[in-house]
């Protein structure tokens, strides 16, 4: 098959659906504003070019151009198939081609929180999502919520997990936490706290910090670790800033870079607890990762997480808006290493072995292409 996506070229996530079908033979082309952040090798990137790079003007300015730019392409291309992530751009961009077929892959935020802030995004999403073939969604609570809020047909929503590698994401690494331990400079007798999500106000990561001083208070030798991820500098300045006014800035790493998916895996195994509590969320590779290599997850109490979480059965739910809440949460999972990770972990890894394995629902994506494709000769 030719396959042509639309989508962030520098995340994670569309790097492995790409490289995916480019090992398995396809002809894979890749529309994306901006490039990989190395080379995958056997797929044809093309980078869209920007009208504005003024942040206020960026986007209005850009869109038309945009646009133009997608539909050339697509056309000189010819693709079998059209797959575009993230609704409210890219998602937009390629229901105005009026290419067929068109599958569209929902993310989260993209309807969950976008459409909430502005009606015209809103109608982009609703115009998108109306002209799709078929809309893939990872959680189970998505298709309910796209019936009800933008008056699709729930015939044509698949849920399709998108699960994680396995073969990454386990329990081990020994060598390589050990050393990397050593490197950030950690007792081997210190509870290990990690927010794996990007340093973003979205992902509420200043109520974690918030946190701190009545862990540490229990347990001064406590450490938080903070992935930046594709999270922003000024954020993480905020968070530093935050620390030192509360004093727990001596307990605090923050790792300002992108990591990959395997160091992620020694960070996770060097983990205790991994905290994930945005206001909204589609059920996140994230927690995902933690869950299989072994870590007590902490999450906010949002209807995504009770797919395969329960309180106090295999996470820790919390609300919002209290740090104290969150604390008590940490201080009672402390309280009871390591019994209750095992505990979690035999229950997590099954959950994800059976449901979110990455190499069998990516063939789950392929066989949809196939059928698409079968129907429109």
């Amino acid at each position: 098959m030719k396959i042509c996506y639309l989508a962030n070229a520098s995340s994670i996530h569309t790097q492995r659906w790409v490289k995916y079908f480019a090992d398995k033979g396809h002809e894979v082309h890749l529309i994306s504003p901006r490039p990989f952040d190395g080379d995958i090798e056997n797929v044809k990137l093309h980078l869209l070019k920007r009208y504005s790079q003024i942040r206020i003007l960026s986007f209005m300015a850009n869109l038309p151009f945009e646009i133009f730019q997608v539909r050339k392409i697509i056309k000189k291309i010819k693709p079998d198939i059209v797959h575009a992530h993230y609704i409210a751009t890219y998602g937009f961009h390629a229901a105005l081609t009026k290419f067929h077929p068109l599958v569209l892959s929902v993310w989260g935020s993209d309807v969950l929180v976008a459409p909430k802030k502005s009606y015209f995004v809103k109608m982009m999403v609703k115009y998108a999502l109306k002209k799709a073939d078929i809309v893939t969604a990872t959680a189970k609570f998505m298709k309910g919520y796209l019936v009800k809020e933008f008056k699709i047909s729930e015939e044509k929503i698949i849920r399709i997990p998108w699960g994680i590698d396995l073969k990454i994401f386990h329990r081990g690494y020994e060598k390589e936490v050990k050393k990397l331990r050593e490197e950030l400079d950690i007792p081997y007798d210190a509870p290990v706290i990690i927010s794996n999500r990007a340093l973003s106000p979205k992902y509420n990561i200043h109520l974690i910090v918030e946190s701190m001083p009545y862990v540490i208070k229990n347990y001064p030798n406590a450490v938080f670790i903070f992935i930046r991820g594709y999270g922003t500098e000024e954020f993480e300045e905020k968070l530093i800033r935050l620390a030192k006014n509360l004093g727990v800035n001596k307990n605090l790493k923050i790792i300002p870079k992108l990591i990959s998916p395997r160091e992620m895996a020694v960070y996770l195994n060097l983990s205790d607890i991994m905290i994930s509590i945005p206001s909204t969320d589609q059920f996140a590779s994230s927690v995902m990762e933690g869950m299989a290599c072994g870590t007590i997850p902490i999450v906010s109490n949002i209807e995504a997480y009770k797919q395969y979480l329960e309180d106090g059965k295999n996470a820790f739910f919390v609300s919002l808006n209290d740090p104290q809440e969150l604390a008590k949460k940490i201080l009672y999972a402390i309280d009871h290493l390591p019994k209750l990770k095992e505990e979690f972990y035999k229950i997590n890894r099954k959950i994800i072995e059976e449901y979110e394995n990455w190499e069998k629902n990516v063939i789950k994506m392929e066989e949809l292409y196939e059928k698409l494709v079968g129907k429109g000769e």
